[in-house]
This record gives C-alpha cells, structure tokens and sequence, in this order.
C-alpha cells in the first residue's frame, strides 16, 4: 500500500513541476512592451462580437435540432383517458383508481399556490412528476405497468405543512 502511495506522490510532483514550468514560460513571454489600449480594444470587440454570433448560432441550431424531442405535447393529441388532479395547499384531488397498461394522461393544476405532483410506484420510487400551477393544466401522459397503491407527494415547497402534502391512488 505505501507504494501506492509514493506512486501517487511523484505523480503529483511531476504534475506540479510542469504546471510551474508552463507557468515560469507564460511569466517570461510578458516582458515584451505593452500594447496600446486603442490598438487592442477594436480587435477585442471583434473577437467578443464573432464569439457572440458563434455561440448564438449553436444555440439556435442545438434548440431547433432538440425541439421536436420535448416532451410536451398538444393536449388534444395527447391519447387516453384524461383525469383532473387539483393540487390545493395541503392535499390532492386524485381518482381513487386509474387503469393500468392503458396510456392515461394526468391533467394537473393548483387551486391556490404553485406545488409539484410527484408519483411514487408502490416501491417508493419516483416514477414521473410535473408542475402544478394556479390557472394553468399541465398534462402528464403516463402508463402505469404495475398495479397498486401510488403515492403522489409535493415537491415543492408550498407552506408550513408541506412535508405533509401527499395523495394517493390505486392502479388496477
């Protein structure tokens, strides 16, 4: 073992030796005059400007690239039953049963204050969850593959009561 560990040492005063090399030769590469600010201020625009440009094109694409990969849906297209869940400060409106291996979308909103819905399988592993908000429906397309009780808890924190907010509902 405490060869191990003198490998290890040499390795890192190795790696320390040539970090300070590199860093002695960065410090004698500027000792050469100083450039004016007004030569180097047009050119540094230039190069800030073009990166600008660069990186909102790759943005651009990378977002037209993954936009049909959301996860989001229209809900009119969205097949299968639909149950409304109402989250309210401390508890969920749920249907007491749901079909399993039958696609099923949740739709989800809050009486009150934003709150997260959360579904926990019977094994206590959370399977899917979506933001419940006031005026607003999120969908949450799911299909449950096992039968059983399922927990639904809030994940995010909406008042003094919230480590108590939780609902369930059976998956026949």
């Amino acid at each position: 073992m405490e060869s191990h560990g003198t490998a290890v040492l040499f390795g890192f005063l190795i790696a320390a030796a040539v970090i300070l090399l590199v860093m002695a030769a960065i410090a004698k590469s500027t000792h050469e005059p100083s450039i004016a600010q007004t030569i180097v201020q047009p050119r540094g625009y230039r190069l800030r400007r073009g990166w600008l440009w660069a990186l909102a094109a790759v943005a651009v694409v990378a977002f037209a690239i993954s936009l049909p990969s959301f996860p989001y849906g229209n809900a009119a297209t969205l097949s299968g039953p639909h149950f409304a869940i109402v989250a309210m400060q401390y508890g969920f409106q749920t249907p007491q049963s749901v079909p399993s291996h039958t696609p099923i979308v949740f739709d989800v909103s809050s009486r009150d204050v934003n709150h997260g819905f959360g579904i926990y399988d019977p094994a206590g592993h959370l399977i899917a969850q979506v933001q419940a908000m006031p005026e607003y429906v999120n969908h949450l397309p799911i299909t449950f593959a096992r039968p059983g009780h399922y927990l639904v808890r809030c994940l995010e924190y909406c008042g003094i009561a919230h480590a108590s907010m939780q609902g369930g509902f059976d998956v026949q």
